[in-house]
């Protein structure tokens, strides 16, 4: 449903459904937590909206869990898978992050710049402006390329190639200004902790088929369907 190109009515039903469904999930779970509220981010946003009248409606407290539990569990999923990839497919790379796995919080900002989880995003002109030459007019929509703009080669030299020990890396994956994802240092803090104890536990970790991966038939989230992987020694 994030992607720019159009859908058929059958598949626009079928994510209406979708949507729907999950709503009635949120709507069951809210109403759980207001009866047993407990020391988590439901209850502590049902309480800034009940005690605190007009902070929080109950629409947008649908809407933000609704995109926390999106974000939590796929974009953050395809940055590991994403870059799993992407290390093997460059075992140069991989051999660096298992000699020195503390190289990982770095190997991540390379990651999200080589291969993001969001590769589009899209803005609304407020007012006529001018970019680059191109006149926009207020009410158009402008489609931003992430996945092209994390491989400008005016901002980074070699931007084809993986390099986890890159330096001042300034991917825009996570977006920017107000609209700059609000869970970016959680995302940066998952993949670091995954990708160093990858690196230290399963060091012969090998991907079965990482030349024809199958991935996901979307355009604005990147990722992997599968990733089948085996190891022949652990770490404890």
């Amino acid at each position: 449903a994030l992607d720019p190109t159009p859908m058929t009515r059958e598949e626009l039903d079928e994510v209406n459904a979708i949507a729907v469904r999950n709503r009635g999930y949120f709507e069951d779970l809210f109403e759980r937590r207001r009866d047993a509220e407990g020391d988590d981010l439901i209850s502590a946003l049902l309480h800034v909206r009940d005690e605190h009248d007009g902070r929080l409606t109950h629409d947008e407290l649908a809407a933000n869990i609704g995109l926390l539990f999106g974000a939590g569990h796929e974009t953050t999923t395809h940055l590991i898978g994403n870059g799993l990839l992407a290390l093997h497919r460059n075992p140069d790379q991989w051999r660096k992050l298992v000699a020195d796995p503390m190289l990982a919080g770095n190997a991540v900002e390379e990651l999200l710049r080589f291969d993001s989880s969001v590769q589009l995003t899209s803005r609304k002109a407020f007012e006529d402006a001018t970019l680059d030459g191109t006149i926009l007019r207020r009410g158009e929509s402008v489609m931003c390329l992430l996945g092209a703009a994390n491989r400008d080669p005016e901002v980074y030299a070699d931007p084809e190639k993986l390099d986890i020990t890159r330096a001042g890396v300034r991917a825009i994956s996570f977006g920017g200004g107000i609209h700059h994802c609000l869970g970016a240092q959680l995302a940066r803090i998952e993949g670091e902790i995954v990708f160093r104890r990858l690196a230290q536990r399963l060091p012969k970790l090998t991907l079965e088929d990482k030349e024809h991966p199958t991935w996901k038939p979307t355009i604005t989230l990147r990722g992997l369907t599968r990733l089948p992987a085996r190891w022949d020694q652990q770490v404890a």
